[in-house]
């Protein structure tokens, strides 16, 4: 009877302090309050307060005098906005996370999450290859080769090994899995081939990969047919990820792409990504976005998961080697480089198809906007640091070449192919009706590159949707801004404790004022924003008052391994 009494006793006592537990308030780790809440849903700002303990948020509205007492740090907003962290949907970022883990490009202006792997680029898998390397080293520069994966596990381990600033997602470029199958062969995959590429890319979504990435411009993507990419885009279905899409035509054959694109998501039920939506070229400005706007929607109503991102510039960056014609590049650089070298006749060859475009299926860069609106930004090697940020025409005249295609020619060579250039090529009429499109997000597509001048996008890209298309143009409101940039990201990507101001989320968050604004320019590129007043990672407070702070609470964002099939 008395040891009945003693488990009565002992049981009592242990819900007692079970019901006193679930009652009690953890203190906070941190408090934001005196904020205007956008919560990245696209509704109205509204005043409030945010609680978070550890890396989660707990509370969104009104705090009590409980709730701030005992917390660890109480951060006044004196009414600035208090958004989720921005997700920039589109980068090149892959090597400046594991350079530069911090990234302060992206944090100073409140990213918080960076998608990488994009347009066909990727430094996995089978980085160990050297033709993967060159691929990737196309558009980045100078990479060394620990900075390349046999696959997606391994760069994740790599970017935990060390720690990282943003949280990190990455597709997989279909630039190293054709190679690893292919090489750079201008011809169509063999069944055998396309399986061998599509287990190639199942063992990276089952890693935890967030989809696949075309670049139907850059060689080898432009070689493959519809058999491959359709099976492909196949695998990226069944496995619910994102298949995003670098287009072969931003001119004249753009809305033909277009259909391109969506004939492949419609044949394989992936949903989908255009990359940088944009018309290239005065002769198409005003012609195509239209259009191209209402084809998308209306493929929507045919159950086509389709939509697209783009960055606030009128110009555009990329490889040098988008001014050749696909057909130099068909075998690889090295082989154009010998045949450059060892064929007299073909130098003529080779200008009058850059600077005429009269290539089937290609249309030349250079004739739609002209050798004077491209710049060279950035260079490897020394002998060219001279030239950097000098349009080509003022670069052909510093080394005293008498033709614009001969000094292309010539950066191209001495560079090994790995200069990268800045194209002014874009309407503004045409991106504010992208802009305003709902089915666009924000994503900066920048390429961090060692030396050189960048594209001011990577520097720029959210302080002037926000600040300048949002608050000072009004061409959207600054809800709608925030949606774009967060949880309409997430949503595309799968990140489903992101992008979002509730409780349960990850605390990702950036607090801004009203002077957020972009300084960058063309001619100074890496200006820091103004008005981040604090950028918070998994919890952790970044940035303050424009300053980093040490920390690198960063993750690497991956899905689930499972299928739908």
């Amino acid at each position: 009877m008395f040891l009945f009494f003693l488990f009565n006793m002992a049981v009592s006592s242990i819900i007692l302090f079970l019901l006193v537990s679930k009652n009690m308030v953890k203190p906070y780790d941190t408090v934001i309050e005196n904020v205007r809440i956008i919560d990245g849903a696209g509704s109205p700002w509204f005043n409030g307060a945010v609680g978070i303990i550890g890396r989660e948020i707990i509370k969104v509205g009104r705090l009590t005098a409980e709730d701030r007492r005992g917390a660890k740090c109480v951060i006044d907003g004196h009414g600035s906005y208090l958004s989720p962290g921005f997700i920039d949907s589109h980068t090149h970022d892959d090597i400046a996370v594991l350079h530069t883990p911090q990234h302060p490009s992206k944090l100073l202006q409140g990213v918080t999450t960076v998608i990488t792997g994009n347009c066909g680029f990727s430094n996995f898998p089978n980085g160990e290859n050297q033709q993967v390397q060159s691929h990737l080293k196309s558009l980045l520069g100078e990479i060394q080769p620990e900075k390349f994966f046999s696959n997606f596990t391994s760069y994740q381990k790599e970017l935990e090994k060390f720690g990282i600033g943003t949280n990190v997602g990455s597709l997989v470029g279909h630039g190293p899995l054709r190679i690893s199958v292919l090489g750079y062969e201008n011809r169509k995959a063999t069944k055998s081939e396309i399986d061998e590429m599509s287990t190639l890319l199942e063992e990276q979504l089952e890693a935890g990969a967030l989809g696949l990435s075309f670049g139907f411009l850059y060689p080898p993507g432009t070689f493959a047919g519809r058999e491959e990419l359709v099976f492909l885009a196949s695998v990226v279905s069944k496995y619910d990820r994102v298949l995003s899409a670098h287009v072969r035509s931003y001119e004249g054959e753009f809305l033909k792409s277009i259909t391109e694109f969506l004939d492949i998501l419609k044949a394989s039920g992936a949903k989908g990504l255009l990359s940088h939506m944009q018309v290239a070229g005065v002769r198409y400005w005003g012609t195509s976005i239209e259009a191209a706007l209402e084809l998308l929607e209306n493929a929507r109503t045919q159950g086509i998961d389709v939509i697209v991102d783009m960055y606030p510039y009128l110009a555009g960056s990329s490889t040098i080697l988008q001014l050749l014609p696909p057909s130099a590049l068909a075998d690889g650089f090295e082989k154009f480089e010998e045949k450059v070298k060892s064929d007299p006749t073909y130098f003529n060859i080779l200008k009058e198809l850059t600077e005429s475009g009269k290539e089937p299926g290609w249309e030349s860069k250079v004739a739609l906007i002209g050798w004077e609106n491209i710049i060279i930004n950035s260079v490897v090697n020394p002998k060219l640091v001279e030239i950097e940020g000098l349009r080509i025409p003022e670069g052909a005249k510093k080394l005293g070449i008498e033709s614009n295609f001969e000094f292309c020619l010539h950066v191209i060579l001495v560079d090994k192919g790995m200069s990268n250039v800045i194209m002014f090529q874009q309407s503004q009429k045409d991106q504010n009706m992208v802009f305003q499109s709902r089915l666009q997000i924000v994503g900066s597509d920048s390429i961090p590159r060692l030396g050189g001048k960048p594209h001011p996008r990577m520097y720029g890209t959210f302080p002037k949707v926000l600040g300048t298309m949002a608050m000072s143009e009004k061409l959207f409101t600054l809800e709608e801004a925030v949606r774009k940039g967060t949880s309409m990201t997430a949503q595309r990507f799968g990140i489903w404790d992101r992008g979002l101001i509730r409780p349960g989320m990850v605390a990702d968050l950036v607090l801004f004022s009203e002077n957020l604004n972009d300084t960058t320019s063309y001619e100074c590129p890496t200006s820091n924003p103004t008005g981040i007043v604090g950028v918070w990672v998994g919890g952790v407070r970044v940035v303050e008052n424009g300053i980093i702070k040490p920390g690198l609470s960063g993750v690497v964002i991956n899905q689930p391994a499972c299928s739908g099939w």
